[in-house]
């Protein structure tokens, strides 16, 4: 018998688990690969068994395809019991005509005859829908289908070629619906792209730990005392991702809203300390305090309007930024500036002080991604400045002001240290100083060797080099095998040391404390115009004379 039949079932189990968690999301599947809890139930009668009889590999069910139709009911017998998670994906008209066995329209509609017998199942809800005619049938069925009682993930994606911004900001659709009866109480992420809900009748919309909303012409934007609510009601938020959508920008027209519903007054800005006994002041000067949100995403979004957002929200704690701004070829130099030194109303709580020269409004920020950004090299550099703690910067330079790459040789005075006499010492460092990993689009390869020697002779080598394959040439593939040069006798001497036994440990290059340095290239997808999350796609990696 072989061996990998002497396995204990459990242990198999295990194993086929964690296989399916390693697989990609259903959205990012190669089509025509099969999902892994199909392969390995095709292996051999034994395989087969056990993965039929584990519930947990069939929680996942995707339906793209009129084929995916019989896999969902059988994915669905094969787990009768535990949550499931469910991607729906339809498409376009035009996208019909070239592949007919899509899901559109005739095809879309049985889904759900699949799904509703099971909705006290519903864990994850991604629905996609490309044509005006699938959504209407959506909403008939999110409008009437009842509670979800488990379901913690809401994704609502209309994915519709509006062709310009002024288009999708002038759109009027139908009104909406309310959704699943207005009864989700284990919701915990929501994710909006091209679909509004009935607010102030959502009241689902609380103790949320993601905010994702996407493409909403402002006549449908939820009210900004509704927002502010949400965010207050909702402590444990870590990740809010705003694309040409937030609250309303403009108010109600007057006598229809209770409150001010429009930005203009909620993120307007603080008022002298001669006028607080007058009118009531505006919330900005109270902003909800998120002290769990860690990541944040913005864009096509105004500046001015992001100015008046931000100073409605106090969150100390983001480590992560994503700006995509190059909107209506505006200057969003106020807004950059105002990140990295915002005025701040005084406040008698968590020890703030007053006027402006408090710090940045993200002063634990570890990771900035600049994806396009309109704005004067002075507000880009304050921004660099403030930005003390970054760890990993993700820019292209294509798209960022002229000289946008050369701040990264300026340096900042360094935190004061005592001297052994006690008196303090002043000294440069490099801007970011804590900067560890760079991935950069539009540098040439003689910038990127110059920013290296430059960081390592300062003592604040930059850990992970990515570079865009279009930088590619004699000084980039220069730089690229210094690394790999400099790896290699580090490994050598660490080698030696350890027979010797000098050194600490064995030589683990995969370690981050290790003195190493890496070099990646990696290819923009045709059409990218973001950073990925991990910059792991398209790449290959030189270290050490390895490849990975």
């Amino acid at each position: 018998m072989s061996p990998i039949h002497a396995l204990p079932v459990e242990l198999l189990t295990t194993i086929f688990q964690l296989g399916v968690d390693s697989d990609p999301l259903p959205e990012d599947q190669i089509r025509g690969i099969h999902t892994f809890e199909v392969l390995v139930s095709h292996v051999c009668r034994h395989w087969r068994h056990v993965a039929l009889h584990t519930p947990h590999l069939w929680t996942t069910i995707h339906f793209r395809t009129r084929a995916h139709m019989a896999r969902g009911k059988c994915y669905i017998s094969r787990n009768a019991s535990l949550p499931i998670d469910i991607f729906v994906d339809t498409c376009s008209e035009d996208d019909y005509q070239i592949r007919k066995d899509l899901l559109y329209r005739d095809d879309f509609f049985p889904v759900f005859d699949i799904l509703l017998p099971h909705i006290a199942r519903w864990r994850e809800l991604h629905l996609i829908v490309a044509d005006l005619e699938c959504k209407s049938y959506a909403r008939r069925v999110l409008s009437t289908c009842g509670p979800a009682p488990v379901l913690e993930t809401l994704q609502l994606w209309h994915v519709q070629n509006w062709r310009t911004s002024e288009r999708l900001f002038n759109h009027i659709g139908p009104p909406p619906v309310v959704v699943f009866g207005g009864s989700l109480p284990a919701l915990k992420h929501i994710i909006l792209q091209g679909v509004n809900l009935p607010w102030s009748r959502s009241p689902f919309l609380r103790n949320l730990s993601t905010v994702e909303f996407a493409l909403h012409s402002d006549n449908v934007r939820i009210p900004f005392d509704l927002w502010r609510a949400m965010l207050a009601a909702s402590p444990n938020l870590s990740r809010l991702s705003l694309l040409f959508a937030g609250p309303r920008a403009a108010p109600s027209a007057p006598g229809t809203s209770a409150v001010p519903d429009g930005i203009e007054w909620w993120g307007a800005p603080a008022p002298s300390p001669d006028a607080v006994l007058g009118p009531r002041p505006p919330p900005a000067t109270d902003p909800v305090y998120l002290s769990r949100l860690r990541e944040v995403h913005l864009h096509n979004l105004e500046s001015d309007y992001l100015v008046s957002l931000f100073r409605t929200l106090d969150a100390p704690g983001v480590r992560a930024l994503q700006l995509g701004l190059d909107f209506d070829d505006q200057d969003f130099s106020p807004f950059v500036a105002f990140l990295a030194d915002p005025p701040r109303y005084p406040p008698a709580k968590r020890g703030a002080q007053e006027g402006t020269g408090t710090g940045p409004k993200f002063p634990e920020l570890e990771k900035l991604s600049v994806a396009t950004l309109k704005c004067s090299i002075e507000s880009w550099r304050a921004l660099l400045v403030a930005s003390r703690k970054v760890k990993r910067l993700e820019a292209d330079f294509t798209q960022l002001p002229d000289g946008a790459f050369d701040v990264l040789f300026d340096t900042v005075p360094a935190p004061p240290e005592k001297s052994e006499s006690g008196r303090s010492t002043a000294r440069e460092v490099p801007i970011l100083p804590a900067l560890e990993s760079l991935r950069v689009s539009g540098v040439a390869g003689a910038q990127l060797a110059r920013l290296a020697a430059a960081r390592r002779a300062a003592g604040c080598r930059i850990r992970r080099w990515e570079v865009e394959e279009g930088a590619r040439d004699e000084d980039a593939e220069g730089l690229e095998r210094g690394v790999a040069e400099e790896a290699a006798r580090w490994r050598a001497q660490a080698a030696v040391e350890a027979e010797e036994g000098k050194g600490q440990r064995r030589c683990e290059p995969w370690r981050l404390d290790e003195p190493l340095e890496r070099f990646v290239w990696f290819r923009e997808e045709e059409g990218e115009s973001e950073f990925g999350d991990d910059g792991d796609e398209g790449e290959y990696e030189t270290e050490g004379g390895e490849e990975g």
